[in-house]
């Protein structure tokens, strides 16, 4: 008798511990979305501000945004490696010509990785009316996470051709 008790309590203690496996597990599941969501929002808000920042031209937001170790391979191919070789061209000459640009863009396509690096594919267009340019590119931005902050590390521009 005193053996079929134990067994009896022992398989009581167990099923009791179960009851909550399922509530705890659910818990978690909840908690990890949550957090999954605040970092892609986190990212997509990174996102935007790389993109805002060169479209209103605030060199000090862009400058935020960079990662120091940035690589950019441009529409003709050409490389850019490293923090001054990016931003000082784009502040430099892009944020200091004399007519007013504009490149509107819609992210197609984005991908978060532990909220430790993310890329998103980006369909822009570079418009100037005045000199009748409107060119058609697709962007893809990797940007990683450190110390808390999403910064832009890789850009491709790609052209778009008709």
């Amino acid at each position: 008798m005193r053996k079929r008790y134990y067994a009896a309590s022992a398989g009581l203690v167990v099923a009791a511990a179960g009851i909550g496996v399922p509530a705890a597990a659910a818990a978690s599941d909840q908690r990890a979305e949550g957090e999954r969501q605040t970092c892609q929002r986190a990212f997509d808000r990174a996102v935007w501000e790389d993109m805002d920042s060169f479209n209103k031209r605030d060199e000090a937001r862009y400058r935020a945004i960079i990662h120091k170790n940035m690589v950019t391979v441009g529409r003709r191919g050409q490389l850019f490696i490293g923090y001054d070789a990016n931003v000082d061209p784009v502040v430099n000459e892009q944020f200091k010509v004399p007519y007013e640009y504009s490149m509107p863009w819609t992210v197609t396509h984005t991908v978060v990785e532990n909220c430790a690096m993310g890329y998103a594919i980006l369909d822009a267009y570079y418009k100037v009316p005045s000199q009748n340019i409107d060119r058609h590119y697709t962007i893809s931005l990797t940007l990683v996470r450190e110390h808390g902050k999403w910064q832009v590390i890789k850009d491709t521009v790609t052209d778009v051709l008709p």
